[in-house]
């Protein structure tokens, strides 16, 4: 008797393992917690492979392919219409622009189990149903295929040139999803996205190069942009870049200048001195003080820094095994800062107006300092290209690197990852990092190299980013409570 009452005993608690598929698994049906255990639930078996995937196609079509801010602006929409569309397909995370306050994700079905008999089971006639597996089967059909279409439908209104190659990836993912309503569903929802976030930055001014007063005073920009009125360019004379950037509406913080940095060293100052010394030392074409190792590190971040930090991101996504709702999070918060940096950095920069080392170095026996020289023959390291038009104090570059380095260090909760970056400018060339301070430092300090910037210029931009940073994390994308 004893035997026969353990063996219905094992055989009902084989049944009860084949409905809840382990307690672990309890939190995918909602009679056995609550909504929220329900979505995390669902959520845990959701890989990051298709949104890799789109993020990987996004940077195939616009690393270095266009000028900084352009390039930061199309990041972080792409990224946050696939952060939208999966948070309103399974609500984990506050959205940018597609509410999910009333999304429900209880009708995302486990299928159902079929009846079993107990005498079926012990005489090994069935296998058990792994609702674990169903489970995982429906939530990647209605995921992967808002990722796919969001992502698409971003990339190709801001990158008509990518139609053709994001049109493919769209037909390869969706025919890899079986037909059914969830698969529509996650098509619409990924079409749904991409039109709100699109919608919400319609208003964004264009950029481009615009004629600009020229400084008269000493510290004052003037522009290094070439033109001849024998064959004038295709932009303005004086031009400078983008100097309505600044007015645009941030993704993540408050204003563009909300983290506006202390007016730079004046001129006549031993401060002003000793950064104009060591950039003339270190950041001359015909330097023969600066290293080969650092005229590398000067060409070696030439890129757009948005581009680096995606494919850190990406990287320890993949690394770090980051379900696809984090990867999404984690690619959107990413661009967020790396967006909003470069806008309060020429909020700065135009209101500080301050001159370029090549016109300081040039022009130095009209700046009132005693301890500055003039060299007018001086040139910036003619290998990382001309000084780029627009003034100088705060460093873009260096804000995006200290903003980048600082968001990674607050969502991984640690400064220690290991990661290894290429170059666009110099190919075959590689740099391995084991903590997001050194890279941020990396950035900053090539400025000078290059002969680009003061250190005052960059030391000034990595606080603004650090603070930015964190600012953008605790106030965007959070865990829904």
């Amino acid at each position: 008797m004893k035997k026969e009452l353990k063996f219905i005993g094992a055989a009902l608690a084989v049944c009860v393992a084949m409905i809840s598929c382990e307690n672990d698994d309890q939190d995918l049906m909602p009679e056995f917690a609550d909504l929220k255990s329900a979505n995390n639930g669902m959520i845990k078996f959701y890989e990051n492979a298709v949104v890799v995937k789109w993020n990987e196609a996004l940077s195939l079509a616009i690393n270095n392919k266009m000028p900084p801010a352009t390039e930061a602006r199309i990041y972080v929409i792409v990224t946050l219409a696939v952060h939208d569309a999966l948070n309103n397909v399974v609500p984990k995370f506050e959205t940018y622009a597609l509410d999910n306050s009333t999304v429900n994700a209880k009708d995302i079905p486990i299928e159902n189990i079929p009846p079993v008999d107990v005498n079926d089971i012990s005489k090994k006639k069935i296998h058990p149903v792994n609702a674990k597996d169903i489970s995982k089967k429906n939530i990647h059909s209605i995921a992967n295929a808002a990722v796919a279409q969001a992502a698409h439908d971003a990339m190709v209104a801001l990158v008509p040139a990518s139609a053709a190659n994001a049109g493919a990836l769209l037909t390869s993912c969706l025919a890899e999803i079986e037909e059914s309503d969830l698969k529509s569903r996650g098509i619409q929802i990924g079409k749904d996205a991409a039109i709100a976030v699109l919608a919400a930055r319609q208003s964004d001014p264009p950029l481009g190069f615009q004629s600009y007063q020229q400084g008269t005073l000493p510290g004052e920009y003037r522009s290094t942009m070439p033109y001849t009125l024998a064959n004038p360019p295709i932009w303005p004379e004086h031009a400078v870049y983008a100097p309505n950037l600044g007015t645009f509406r941030p993704f993540g913080i408050e204003t563009g200048d909300q983290f506006r940095v202390i007016p730079p060293f004046d001129v006549s100052s031993p401060e002003y001195a000793a950064d104009f010394n060591e950039v003339k030392i270190l950041g001359g074409n015909t330097s023969t003080e600066r290293t080969q190792e650092e005229s590398d590190l000067a060409v070696f971040f030439l890129p757009n820094i948005s581009n680096f930090m995606n494919h850190i991101a990406r990287t320890l996504a993949v690394q770090e095994q980051l379900d696809g709702w984090e990867t999404a999070r984690l690619l959107a918060l990413t661009h967020i800062t790396q967006f909003d940096a470069h806008l309060s950095a020429f909020d700065a920069i135009y209101h500080y107006n301050r001159w370029r080392p090549v016109t300081a170095i040039r022009m130095a026996d009209s700046d009132g300092n005693d301890l500055t020289t003039a060299d007018p023959a001086w040139n910036n390291l003619q290998a990382a290209r001309a000084t780029p038009p627009t003034p100088s104090y705060p460093s873009a570059h260096a804000e995006m690197g200290g903003a980048g380095a600082e968001l990674f260090k607050l969502y991984f909760k640690k400064d220690f990852k290991q990661f290894t970056l290429e170059s666009f400018y110099l190919p075959g060339a590689e740099r391995s990092y084991t903590s997001f301070s050194h890279l941020s430092s990396d950035i900053s300090i090539s400025r000078i190299y290059t002969g680009f910037q003061f250190r005052n210029d960059v030391v000034q931009a990595e606080k603004m980013g650090r603070e930015l940073a964190r600012y953008v994390f605790r106030n965007n994308l959070r865990v829904l409570r």
